[in-house]
């Protein structure tokens, strides 16, 4: 179906979950009304370590962010939806929803908002309660979309639409030993598990300190590796410190974004085990499922919607509760110890990836929705 859609992002260009999912959700729309026909404007503008590749959008704001820049953020998306008179507007996060309430009321046209995990369970301000509402959503999992319905923030449950991994470029391949060396860390000679996100101290809740605690607890022969930034690290290698394992626990700094399936192929196993609570918790994490594309085995937690990244029979990882260290400890010792296990949870990894999280499924989700609302407009 032919059709002109407005994207408001809150950020588009860093490597964060939300930005991801978002670029790719920019793609699907693109590729299925074409690109001619959307618009894209992000709240966000760029900083010097977000994504190295270019990024194509008709406006985005400042770093950091101001009062001012997001009032000419809502100015210029009020002047292209005059311009480009929208079939639909779609926002990429809960906070936009007001103005896309506005915006879809002036110009009589259906609005659709995604939402996604912790800004679910945080604080919400009543306008934008108001505005989830009244529109429909698109969830990017099961767990989150639950919640929207038990909690009273909608009464039809979301639209599902997984994130997704491309495929062609994480994949499984023969291991770099090259990739540590390049951001300080020493070639393994033993088991090395990869943590890849946030490591800020509001994002504990995703487990890096956690995974600190592990590796005081793991054997000799294993190592961690905790990639990332935040304000977060000085504590952490401080944890590290009074744990005694800061000669096995590494910290890389950002990675570039041509590394990062290097990094996933080179490590062993990968650990994101996140708990929940106010302002915790995941939708569902995008560095999982691009561990599985590399081949990697995958620790994730079962208190969110990291759980839907296997299913019971899948393999490939295990899904475990934040507080089950017994149970962490005993997958990746069995994955140490079985060279055959490690070699065939690599494979069933590669395969749930394929099964679930390509771009192609992604983009037809997403593209058959947004003409569902598009056909039941008046």
């Amino acid at each position: 179906m032919s059709a002109n859609v407005l994207i408001l992002a809150p950020g588009l260009f860093d490597k964060g979950g939300i930005a991801r999912y978002g670029r790719a959700q920019v793609s699907a729309v693109r590729d299925g009304f074409g690109a001619d026909n959307v618009r894209v404007l992000s709240v966000l503008g760029r900083m010097h370590d977000d994504l190295e590749e270019p990024f194509e959008v008709d406006f985005c704001g400042t770093m950091p962010p101001s009062i001012g820049s997001r009032a000419l953020f809502a100015t210029h998306a009020a002047r292209l939806a005059r311009a480009c008179r929208p079939s639909l507007i779609l926002t990429q996060h809960l906070n936009l929803g007001p103005l896309a309430l506005a915006l879809g009321k002036l110009h009589r046209v259906p609005v659709v908002q995604t939402v996604y995990g912790r800004e679910l369970w945080s604080p919400i301000t009543r306008a934008r309660r108001e505005a989830l509402k009244r529109t429909p959503l698109i969830s990017d999992c099961h767990n989150s979309a639950e919640y929207c319905v038990s909690a009273g923030l909608t009464k039809q449950l979301p639209h599902v639409v997984w994130d997704c991994v491309e495929l062609d470029r994480y994949r499984p391949e023969a291991a770099d030993p090259e990739v540590w060396g390049r951001y300080g860390v020493p070639d393994k000679t033993g088991f090395r598990v990869l943590f890849l996100g946030r490591l800020h101290e509001h994002a504990r809740y995703k487990g890096s300190a956690r995974l600190i605690q592990l590796a005081a607890r793991l054997p000799d022969g294993f190592d961690v590796v905790l990639a990332g930034k935040g304000d977060d690290v000085d504590n952490l290698k401080r944890m590290a410190r009074d744990h005694g394992v800061s000669d096995r626990v590494f910290f890389t700094g950002p990675i570039l974004e041509e590394d990062m399936p290097k990094l996933y192929g080179a490590a062993d196993a990968f650990f994101l085990v996140s708990e929940v609570g106010e302002a915790k918790g995941e939708g569902i994490p995008l560095t999982p499922l691009e561990a599985l594309a590399c081949g990697t085995p995958v620790l994730v937690g079962d208190q969110d919607g990291s759980r839907e990244t296997l299913t019971p029979t899948s393999g490939g990882g295990r899904t475990l509760s934040p507080s089950d260290t017994q149970g962490q400890l005993a997958y990746l010792s069995e994955l140490a110890s079985d060279p055959g296990l490690h070699a065939e949870e690599r494979v069933r990894a590669r395969a749930r990836a394929e099964a679930a999280f390509g771009y192609p499924a992604f983009r037809d989700n997403t593209v058959a929705f947004l003409n569902s609302q598009l056909r039941d407009t008046p």
